[in-house]
């Protein structure tokens, strides 16, 4: 395949390196926006069912199985894919037609599957569309604002914060519980791959947990384990029924149902440091002596390395200052910190699943 005259000697040069990589920088939402509207235009689902021998697709071939009247449709996914491909998203091809003249054919990569919006597989898709959506974006013009003046973007923007939002928005409520549930299912089965700490417990309470699916994950491995999936009504109201878990309505930072283990994932990142401190409290006075509690959080290193593992987790870190008062992902020390004020004696990091780590917290 041709390429550029000097284009490796470019890359050599570390000074032009640094130039290109500001460049990108200041383009890069062009990736995400790009990929949202792949994914809202069907293009990733057409590759993923392209029934020729090398499962690629041209863009005109594409464009013809999109109900459009746009003689431009076919250039213009040819430039959505041809960005998607230059960060493996896609898989590209030159093809050389009988009159001589080459075109591009696309595929789907790994990566790419991803962002299948499957029904029961994993899709990043709906977590993709809550980032890039309205209440997430205005959020970030507010902030020079609170960090010059103080305040909280998503209420100066909105006049509440997240969960508010999502209270008054049934659409985007849907799609947010939607995505927790792929994301979940992804984590949870990474994390059970690993950790044994659910063997020999017969009740555990998943506090936060949504539609109960880290219960059922749970108890599909651990069948005689009787889960309680405790979250807000308008939350469970929703929740499938799922053989061995009881959903059970009420206010986290108020009062736990008692279990030998009580689970939070990802629920800790949503709150400031007093209402942590409070509902680990209140997870300690529901756990008899010899219970714990099992936490899922990402960790954030007192220095950042340069590692896509940092880079999502610092991405997520940004994203959750917007949106929830006091949110935001923790360091190693600062989880210990808060363990110790609510009275657990230990905390004991056991195994990680992508960019998360479960932790266990012991009364002694």
């Amino acid at each position: 395949m041709d390429s550029l005259p000097n284009q490796q000697t470019i890359l050599e040069n570390h000074e032009e390196q640094d130039c290109l990589q500001a460049m990108q920088l200041y383009s890069v939402t062009s990736l995400p926006f790009a990929l949202k509207a792949t994914i809202d235009l069907g293009l990733l689902e057409i590759i993923a069912k392209a029934s020729t021998p090398s499962c690629m697709l041209s863009p005109a071939e594409i464009a013809s199985q999109l109900s459009n009247n746009n003689p431009d449709a076919p250039s213009i996914i040819d430039r959505l894919l041809r960005l998607l491909a230059s960060h493996s998203i896609v898989r590209c091809n030159l093809v050389t037609g009988e009159d001589g003249g080459s075109h591009r054919s696309y595929g789907l990569t790994s990566v790419g599957k991803y962002f299948l919006q499957n029904e029961g597989g994993i899709s990043f898709a709906p977590l993709l569309t809550i980032y890039l959506e309205k209440y997430f974006i205005e959020c970030w013009k507010y902030m020079k604002d609170v960090t010059l003046e103080g305040g909280f973007s998503c209420v100066k923007a909105y006049g509440m914060h997240w969960f508010e939002l999502l209270g008054k928005d049934s659409e985007m409520s849907s799609t947010f519980n939607k995505a927790m549930s792929v994301y979940t299912t992804l984590v949870m089965n990474k994390i059970l791959e690993t950790y044994e700490g659910f063997e020999g417990v017969n009740q555990v309470v998943d506090v936060g947990g949504g539609f109960g699916t880290n219960l059922n994950l749970i108890i599909s491995k651990y069948p005689h384990i009787k889960g309680i999936n405790f979250d807000l009504p308008q939350v469970i109201k929703d929740a499938p029924n799922f053989p061995g878990v009881e959903h059970v309505a009420g206010d986290m930072f108020t009062e736990l149902p008692r279990a030998e283990v009580i689970f939070m994932k990802t629920i800790l990142h949503d709150w400031g440091d007093d209402r942590c401190l409070k509902l680990l409290k209140a997870c300690y006075d529901s756990l008899p002596e010899s219970g714990k509690v099992v936490i899922v959080e990402s960790m954030v290193l007192d220095l950042p390395e340069t590692d896509i593992l940092t880079q999502t987790v610092l991405q997520r870190d940004l994203a959750l200052f917007h949106i929830l008062p006091g949110a935001r992902e923790r360091t190693k020390q600062e989880f210990e910190n808060l363990a110790k004020a609510a009275g657990f004696t230990t905390l004991k990091l056991v195994s990680r699943a992508y960019n998360f780590w479960v932790m266990e917290l012991h009364k002694n």
